[in-house]
Formats: C-alpha cells, sequence, structure tokens
C-alpha cells in the first residue's frame, strides 16, 4: 500500500513540472481570446519585409466604366470634387450610372457638363412588366434618355431573384423588344448577373470568404444559384447578338475564370469589368495575370467602390506591380492575403482605356 502511495506522489509531482515547464516556455496569453474575437474584427498587418509600391497614378490615362453617381446637395460641387480626385490619380473619364426619372435628369444637369470627363448611362424603370404595353413604355423612356444624352443603360441587377423590382431575368421574352431596341440605339448595357459564389454557399467552417459571404448571404433565399444565372447570361448573349453587353465583377467567375473565358471565346457582344473584384483575384495573381494577359481585349477596368483616392491607388497597384502579401481594406471586405498581378503594358493599356474607347466611340 505504502508503494502504491510513493507511485501517485511520483506521478503526480512528475505532471506538476512538466506543466510548469511548459507554462514558463509558453507566452501568456489572455484566456478565451480565440473564442471572443470576431471575424469581422480582425484586421491583420503583414510583418513581412518585402518590396512596397507606392502607386500615386495609373500608368496610363484610365476610363473608369462602373461607377454610380455621387450623391450630395450640391451636385455641381460634388462633380467638380470628383474631378480634383480623378486628375490627381489619372483617370481621364468615367461612366456614371445614373439612375432613371428626375434622379436621371438631376445627374445630367451636373454632371453632363463635362462630356469629356463624364458620360451617363440611365437605369431601366421596369414597373408594370406584367402589364399590358410594358416593353413599348420602357422603349418610350430610353428614347427620352437618350434625347437627354444617355450613352448606356446599366447598371441592372439581378441576383437571382429577377431584374430588379420584377421576377423576369435578361432571358424572359418580355425583355427582348426592349434590347433590341437598346442596340438599335447603339446603347451598350452593364448587367450584373448573380453575385460571389461565397453568398450562396452554406455559412459553415468551409466558407473560405464567410464574413463577407456572410454580410451579403444568399443561401438563406429564395433565389436562383449563380451558376444558373450564368446559363440565362449565356441565352440572353445567344439572343441578342448586337447588342454589347458588359457583365461586372468578371460576371462574377473569378472563383472560375475559365468558364469566363469560354463566354468571351463565344460571344463577341460580350465583356467585363474588374470593378470591386480585385482583392479575389489579387489572392490567385499567377493565374489570374495569365487569364487576363489572354483575354486583354474583353476586360474592362472599372472601380465601384466610391472615389477615395487610397481605393484607386490601390486598384493601380493590384494591377500593375507585384508586390507580395498585403492587405488593403478599401478594396476588401476580408482578411485575404492580396498580391499584386503585374500585368503587362499591351494589357494595361487595353483594360484601363483601350477596349472601353471601342465600346464608347462606337458611333
Amino acid at each position: 500500500m505504502k508503494n502504491m502511495v510513493r507511485i501517485i506522489l511520483c506521478l503526480v509531482l512528475f505532471a506538476s513540472v512538466t506543466i510548469l515547464s511548459h507554462a514558463q516556455q509558453r507566452p501568456f496569453r489572455a484566456p478565451g481570446m480565440q473564442d471572443t474575437l470576431l471575424h469581422k474584427n480582425y484586421r491583420p498587418k503583414s510583418i513581412f519585409v518585402v518590396p512596397q509600391t507606392e502607386v500615386l497614378r495609373a500608368k496610363y490615362p484610365a476610363i473608369d466604366m462602373h461607377m454610380h453617381t455621387p450623391r450630395g446637395e450640391d451636385l455641381d460641387a460634388v462633380a467638380r470634387e470628383l474631378l480634383a480626385r480623378k486628375d490627381e490619380v489619372g483617370v481621364e473619364k468615367t461612366i456614371l450610372f445614373a439612375g432613371t426619372g428626375e434622379l436621371f435628369e438631376r445627374n445630367m444637369a451636373a454632371f453632363g457638363k463635362y462630356p469629356d470627363r463624364f458620360e451617363l448611362w440611365c437605369g431601366l424603370d421596369l414597373s408594370g412588366y406584367d402589364q399590358p404595353g410594358f416593353a413599348d413604355r420602357v422603349i418610350a423612356d430610353l428614347e427620352r434618355y437618350v434625347a437627354l444624352g444617355a450613352r448606356g443603360v446599366g447598371e441592372v441587377h439581378d441576383k437571382g431573384a429577377g431584374l430588379r423590382g420584377t421576377s423576369m431575368h435578361s432571358n424572359d421574352p418580355r425583355m427582348d423588344p426592349i434590347f433590341k431596341r437598346m442596340a438599335e440605339l447603339g446603347l451598350p448595357i452593364n448587367l450584373h448577373i448573380g453575385d460571389p459564389v461565397w453568398m450562396y454557399e452554406p455559412m459553415d467552417i468551409h466558407n473560405d470568404l464567410l464574413w463577407e459571404a456572410y454580410h451579403f448571404r444568399l443561401d438563406n433565399q429564395d433565389v436562383l444559384h449563380l451558376d444558373d444565372m450564368i446559363g440565362i447570361l449565356e441565352e440572353t448573349l445567344q439572343k441578342h447578338p448586337d447588342l454589347i453587353i458588359i457583365a461586372p465583377h468578371f460576371a462574377n467567375l473569378t472563383y472560375d475564370l475559365a468558364r469566363l473565358g469560354r463566354l468571351f471565346d463565344k460571344y463577341p457582344n460580350f465583356y467585363a469589368d474588374v470593378s470591386q473584384r480585385e482583392a479575389y483575384v489579387a489572392t490567385i495573381p499567377r493565374f489570374a495575370r495569365d487569364f487576363i494577359e489572354n483575354y486583354a481585349d474583353r476586360l474592362l477596368w472599372g472601380t465601384d467602390q466610391g472615389f477615395s483616392l487610397n481605393m484607386y491607388r490601390t486598384s493601380f497597384r493590384i494591377w500593375e506591380t507585384l508586390d507580395d502579401h498585403f492587405y488593403a481594406w478599401d478594396v476588401s471586405n476580408s482578411p485575404w492575403v492580396l498580391n499584386g498581378l503585374g500585368l503587362s503594358d499591351d494589357t494595361l493599356r487595353k483594360m484601363y482605356r483601350d477596349n472601353a474607347l471601342r465600346i464608347l466611340n462606337r458611333k
């Protein structure tokens, strides 16, 4: 019995010494930190000592193909401020999505004063889509906006539930005469299809864009999946070969760029802008660079993220430099590590300006 007690005491002493030794080797950490830090509040800072390139201006004069008209009581003052910022970063011209009705007219009165710097595109009022005379009324609106100075249509959204305010998708026969008239009027359309695929996936430990996906989640809504939406986009492209269709945000196919490439291969009237998806392709810089270089004739630069100087400069840094491992919260909502793609000069010229001019100078 005494021997058993001695053995137990020795084991307890050995365990105590081992625990104390490990505790002395490990730094103190507040208990529970890993359980209380919210993913949305996580803001890592890179400690890598690597080159960091400051890009103050676009390498070539740039045309921003995706921006919504800023708001403000004094739109004339807003226009002047926006011009000053664009001058500072080398943005030559901006496409402004200016809305419909009275909003379009107000925006045209302010920003239309600078036709060399702004081009305004109108929206679509699709109310009454289930009523007789729907298409004729929308076409009449389009013709009126063209008379006021509209040069395109956008941004028109369908994230899976239907074109905004309707249950129709872009391949609906009711849209056919409207798209046909757009093509006749020389109006390209910026057609937003779906959302990033992570928003449709379960909000669980396997979703690698979890915080941003949760904030914009679609998995709990009665909507078509992105795969189905891309099928609708393709049918729309087939039906309207004379209509220039621009899918913003890489058509939300940054997770499967090869599929986007197949659409480019099949439909010469199809383009995509790269707005608000820099952070996605900057996580796969080598593959994305090869893709963009290969399809340099079909991609358009755009922002869709306000007009702060840091946002513009981060965008240029991603496209122009080979910087490694940095974070940029002005173009990203998640702590994905970003890398520069280092696009060639020829591709930068096409994406920043030449492709846009091919569309904007169509008349």
